[in-house]
């Protein structure tokens, strides 16, 4: 993995962390995303928001990629 990688997790479990503090199924959140059968991510809306900030840019197709290999 290489140090824009380890970057992007960072920032990205950062997302998921905001996305879910305040959603009241802690101390065992609800994930933020699925995949389907096949390997498809699907974002909810408030992390889809998250990702559509102008500085997360660089995330959304990073993330759809490598969401299911952190958590899955």
């Amino acid at each position: 993995m290489t140090d824009d990688d380890m970057d992007k997790v960072v920032r990205l479990l950062d997302l998921i962390n905001e996305a879910v503090i305040h959603d009241g199924s802690y101390p065992n959140p609800n994930l933020p995303f699925s995949v389907d059968g096949v390997g498809h991510v699907t974002f909810d809306g408030k992390m889809m928001a998250l990702l559509n900030r102008p500085e997360n840019a660089d995330l959304i197709d990073w993330a759809h990629k490598h969401v299911e290999s952190i958590f899955l």
